[in-house]
């Protein structure tokens, strides 16, 4: 039954079976693990003088007027009718462009209203639902355009129906030891919850085992990841030689990363390795030397990068190492006839150093003798992206970095296919850039030190959540307005730069701002990678509540590099408390993993990571999964399941493995 077409469903027509399929939605089993996206909490009747504004909350009340149909203008209506609780207060109803609802409140009647909480008293509702009683915990799906969320509801309704008890995959003595539900309940609960803590126990069973299958699916995964190569390469002497053409000393967990990584590359399989570390600990000096490995043994070495900036300044940096004839840029903005030369270049093996865009993934980049793959910013780069790249040669190691810090379980897990690096060493004479969250009253003070900063010689960063000014956002900043202000009242040269700014400008702005020939760059988060100027010492966040604790410290990331004491300065209005611990966390430690371990406990693993992320994309529950706690736990099955492969009680967890893998070909390419 579960395999049923929701093409036969009464109800579904031919449109709404498109609209569905455009989803994945084909069948009834598919609905059925098409999970909630949130849930509306109406398990509590509050009284109107309980209401908080903006909250969603359900109020049992009586129609004490009759309904009223406003015409605002033209294609906008409202109906409004006045009510009150058991206690006598007040409470406004408001529906927009729902006239029908004007015969459903009947004066004196009584209802249930469900919805979203107005006016900063809680003295409105806006578009409530009606109910005859109360709700408990309301399912909301995800949008699927031309599908009502009752439609899902309905069609859920049905997939649970018809479900007869489904096979258990994971061995009742796991269920017992991890403190887990069957797969069946969890999937009931999911749609039919009947409280908050049944929803994140179930979440946590079907989390657990979307990570177990995900750790498994890399273990079998791994001999398309180590395939053979033809020849190792040769290391003798390669340290030496690389660190004699550095300007400057490898800390010792650069030393350390390149010492696994020459293991790695003097076998004959193919590296797989994650580099990770915080901002500004040295990642891409060591990533040079996996370049400069693989030249010195012959062969081509290409780095990836997302943006063209971040491109074109580890370009300029690798002609310190590499001569102008063996290194080539490439870029999607780059004339024609400019790609053309550096695709003939790479083609005849006079290229020995790619560095590039998504370009490199033209069909037209046909490589000589490609023996290295770096990848940079992983987590910009969905699996298929590294894949093709991967897959341009046979089997060329494969480098990637994460400047992003993730806790080391998490890392484990969503990197199941690489060996992993870690640079947990700042480079000799840092200095920790001191944070500093900023109350509007003491702007101008801050202006006159980013001024007297100006004088000392030195420049600032000024990063603003917007371009330009939104109607919706007040008291946010953009980045526009703030560049108009400032640059007919700070006394110092100010630019501007964002995402609409052409590249041609752009490029000259950066090279303008490296030079320092500008002090003040305001713009968006287009800096947040690949602008790196030693001489820049302050960072300015406006509106920093509006950013996530990673982005804010990828930022900060960008101050701080040179040998003068460095600043970052965190502006913010809002009166969340939240918010103001999440700044609070960022000014009390510039450890990025301490950082990362704060922001996965408050956000879960779906959040912290993103929709982008390796793998994590593929699996809802995991995504839904809040509890840190089944991450550790799932690492530890996974370890105690391949270890026993071979046991009769693991057979349906490794069968499902091989049919998922066997279906997510990215993974099994990657």
């Amino acid at each position: 039954m579960l395999d049923r077409k929701l093409s036969e469903i009464k109800g579904i027509g031919p449109r709404r079976a498109a609209l569905l399929g455009a989803q994945g939605l084909f069948s009834l089993r598919d609905i059925l693990y098409f999970f909630p996206k949130s849930y509306k909490d109406f398990s509590v009747l509050k009284f109107a003088d309980e209401l908080i504004n903006g909250e969603e909350a359900v109020v049992r009340v009586r129609a004490v007027s009759s309904s009223k149909v406003h015409y605002i203008r033209r294609n906008m209506n409202m109906v409004s009718v006045k009510t009150e609780d058991a206690r006598g207060n007040k409470l406004d109803i408001v529906w927009f462009n729902q006239t029908y609802r004007a015969s459903q409140v009947p004066q004196g009647g009584y209802f249930f209203a469900c919805g979203r909480v107005d006016g900063k008293k809680g003295t409105k509702m806006i578009n409530p639902a009606l109910c005859d009683s109360l709700p408990g915990i309301v399912p909301v799906y995800g949008s699927v355009k031309g599908i009502t969320n009752k439609l899902i509801t309905d069609l859920v309704k049905e997939a649970l129906a018809a479900v007869t008890l489904q096979d258990e995959v994971l061995p009742e003595k796991m269920l017992k030891k991890y403190a887990l539900m069957s797969k069946n309940e969890a999937v009931r609960i999911m749609h039919m919850p009947q409280s908050v803590q049944e929803i994140k126990a179930a979440r946590r069973t079907l989390a657990f085992e979307d990570m177990l299958l995900f750790r498994i699916m890399m273990f079998l995964s791994q001999g398309v990841k180590r395939a053979e190569r033809e020849y190792a390469f040769c290391v003798d002497g390669l340290y030496e030689r690389f660190k004699a053409k550095l300007p400057f000393e490898l800390t010792g967990a650069q030393a350390r990363a390149i010492a696994q990584i020459n293991s790695d590359i003097s076998r004959k399989t193919a590296m797989n390795r994650l580099i990770q570390g915080d901002v500004g600990s040295g990642k891409t000096a060591v990533a040079f030397y996996a370049m400069y490995a693989a030249v010195e043994n012959d062969t081509q070495a290409a780095l990836m990068a997302p943006t063209e900036i971040l491109a074109q300044q580890h370009f300029e940096r690798i002609k310190t190492i590499f001569s102008e004839e063996e290194a080539v840029l490439l870029t999607g903005s780059m004339k024609k006839s400019e790609r053309d030369r550096a695709f003939e270049r790479i083609r005849n093996g006079q290229a020995k150093v790619i560095v590039g865009t998504h370009a490199l993934l033209f069909s037209k980049a046909e490589f000589n003798n490609l023996g290295m793959v770096i990848v940079d910013e992983q987590h910009r780069f969905g699996v298929r992206q590294r894949a093709l790249l991967q897959n341009k040669e046979s089997v060329p190691h494969m480098l990637v970095m994460s400047a992003t810090p993730i806790p080391r379980t998490l890392a484990l897990i969503i990197y199941g296919d690489l060996d992993i690096s870690v640079i947990d060493e700042l480079p000799k004479g840092r200095k920790k850039v001191i944070t500093r969250i900023v109350p509007e009253f003491k702007r101008d003070d801050m202006y006159e030190f980013v001024e007297k900063n100006a004088k000392a010689g030195h420049q600032t960063f000024i990063v603003c959540p917007l371009i330009e000014s939104s109607e919706a956002l007040e008291n946010v900043e953009s980045a526009t307005e703030l560049y108009k202000e400032l640059k007919s009242t700070l006394k110092a040269k100010t630019a501007l730069l964002t995402g609409q700014t052409d590249a041609a400008q752009k490029q000259l702005i950066t090279e303008a701002f490296s030079k320092g020939d500008i002090d003040v760059l305001i713009s968006t988060t287009v800096i947040e990678v690949g602008v790196d100027v030693p001489n820049a010492s302050v960072m300015i966040i406006e509106s920093a509540d509006r950013f996530g604790l990673a982005q804010l410290h990828q930022l900060r990331g960008r101050v701080g590099r040179g040998d003068v004491q460095s600043y970052c300065f965190l502006l913010s209005s809002s009166h969340s408390e939240s918010a103001k611990e999440r700044l609070n966390i960022l000014a009390s430690t510039n450890d990025g993993f301490k950082i990362a371990e704060y922001d996965l406990e408050c956000r879960g693993p779906g959040e912290f990571l993103g929709a982008r992320q390796h793998g994590l994309d593929e699996f809802s529950a995991a995504s839904l999964a809040m509890d840190v706690g089944v991450l550790n736990d799932a690492v530890s099955a996974a370890k105690e399941v391949v270890e026993n492969s071979t046991k009769t009680e693991y057979k349906k967890l490794f069968a499902l493995a091989y049919e998922k893998l066997k279906n997510k070909s990215d993974i099994a390419m990657n």
